[in-house]
């Protein structure tokens, strides 16, 4: 007999799995692991030692090593419960939901008033999209044990994906009795309402983590944040005006606006703009507050630096766009607006623009067309831009070409979307005027200045129509009122190019 074997005879599997035992609690894993496998050399069918090797190498992070030791426990021991909560939780770190899914079902078989088999299942219930499921797991957590934090927060998550908004912060309250200010669960509970538009359940719970740790700038922005969007605009800029980053003061830009301090609200986007110039946000945040309230010139040559940092950015190519369309610079416009189409083929925004730029770029008129035909192989919804398309081959048809039947279909099919998209009845009004149908351009006009009063284009062409049939008076008031909302009209157009780049931002 070899000294190894004669030392292994000395001790039975027992004494050795005892040591590994009393090696684990101590936090010696290497002697842990050695002692479990002696009592593995002597009993190969000891299932208890590979848990505990599997419990070794899963506090080491070695979670493959950790999954097949705990797979030969529940091989030696599959009536063993707690083996298989092992191995389900070996899963789940190796995020085999699946696989983890089956062994806690398996769990619930061995002992069915496992609730760590629930809560897990829970979790994996949401990672599978499915919150009822989640919701019953949890919620059989919290009936046995009501002060179980982790499942009234799995709960929270649940109600708040099945849009129960009143139950989600009847468990807020809850959870704000049961977590201590300083605990992190909370500043999780109250940043999770705040994910899903809670806001007003989301202050009191940041206002106690903001008390409890003051010299965290996470709960101090989370708190303005939540401020802001429950229209709270005071406090917020109290909260921000103390923090001074750039961070920060993008977002009092937002509350100022809000408060209708426009100089201290571009005061302090600029402010994020130098100090982080590196953050395209900060930076089309800015450049936009210029478009807005500053020289459209000085606006351009924002967009245009910003523009050359960014080279991959779609928004900041719309925003110069927008500000050179203003500065009448109107080639170069549609160069920036196609310069982002190219970027991001799908941007409703930069095509609900370029739509705008058609006649005033004639030697583009082209590569316009051509890039709304490919969008709109792409993106058959969206109104507005089968509007555009359909107005731009009104366009050519009433020029000569033979495209009135294509422009008929595209502009049936903005109407499609949105019925009571007006422009796309003054079109088709348009176009019924063009090809001598004057009973339908006279319907189609009425209904788009019946949805529009101030579309002065519409009774311009609606003035026209009655002319062709007669009705002098009704068309000397349409012709009236033309003129009357011409200038007016003028100046929407330009609010409509700068609302274009201001909708395109992301929301706070």
């Amino acid at each position: 007999m070899t000294f190894f074997l004669l030392l292994l005879a000395l001790q039975s599997p027992a004494d050795w799995l005892a040591q590994a035992q009393k090696h684990f609690q101590q936090q010696q894993w290497s002697a842990s692991r050695e002692a479990a496998r002696k009592a593995l050399a002597i009993d190969p069918k000891l299932g208890d030692a590979h848990v505990l090797l599997g419990l070794v190498a899963t506090v080491e992070s070695k979670f493959a090593e950790a999954e097949a030791e705990f797979l030969q426990a529940v091989a030696l021991q599959p009536a063993n419960p707690r083996a298989h909560a092992y191995l389900g939780s070996t899963y789940l770190q190796r995020k085999k939901w699946d696989d983890a899914a089956r062994s806690f079902e398996q769990v619930l078989k061995l002992d069915a008033g496992n609730l760590s088999a629930h809560y897990n299942l829970g979790l994996i219930a949401l990672t599978r999209n499915q919150p009822a499921e989640a919701l019953a797991r949890f919620e059989r957590v919290y009936r046995a044990a009501p002060n179980d934090v982790e499942a009234l927060i799995g709960m929270l998550e649940s109600q708040l994906l099945l849009k129960r908004a009143a139950e989600a912060r009847q468990t807020a309250a809850m959870l704000g009795t049961l977590v201590d200010s300083r605990d992190p669960r909370l500043f999780q509970a109250a940043t999770m309402l705040g994910l899903y538009g809670e806001y007003a359940a989301a202050i009191p719970l940041l206002e106690r983590v903001r008390k409890a740790h003051p010299e965290s700038y996470d709960a101090a922005y989370n708190l303005a944040l939540a401020q802001y969007q429950a229209s709270e605009y005071d406090r917020a800029a109290e909260e921000l005006q103390a923090l001074r980053t750039a961070e920060a003061y993008n977002l009092l830009g937002a509350v100022e606006e809000k408060r209708k301090r426009m100089g201290e609200s571009f005061e302090a986007l600029k402010k994020a703009a130098e100090l982080d110039s590196r953050n395209e946000d900060f930076r089309y945040d800015h450049a936009t507050a210029i478009l807005l309230y500053r020289e459209v010139k000085d606006a351009v040559a924002s967009f245009e630096a910003a523009a050359r940092d960014f080279p991959r950015s779609w928004r900041l190519r719309l925003g110069l766009g927008a500000a050179q369309y203003l500065a009448g610079n109107y080639d170069a416009a549609v160069q920036a607006l196609l310069d982002a189409a190219r970027i991001e083929p799908e941007a409703r925004p930069v095509f609900r623009l370029l739509g705008l730029t058609y006649e005033t770029a004639p030697a583009m008129q082209p590569e316009i067309a051509k890039a709304f035909a490919g969008y709109l192989k792409r993106r058959d919804d969206d109104a507005w831009a089968h509007y555009h398309y359909g107005a731009i081959l009104s366009m050519r048809a009433r020029a000569g070409e033979e495209v009135a039947q294509e422009a008929k279909t595209r502009l049936r099919r903005a109407l499609e979307l949105e019925p009571d998209l007006a422009v796309a009845h003054m079109e088709m009004g348009v176009l019924a005027q063009a090809t001598g149908d004057v009973a339908t351009a006279v319907q189609s006009l009425e209904r788009a200045v019946k949805l529009r009063p101030d579309l002065a284009t519409a009774h311009y062409r609606l003035g026209l129509a009655y002319q062709k049939i007669g009705e002098k008076e009704k068309s000397r008031a349409e012709l009236a009122l033309f003129q009357k909302l011409k200038a007016a009209s003028e100046e929407s157009e330009r609010i409509l190019v700068r609302e274009s780049v201001v909708s395109s931002e992301p929301r706070r």
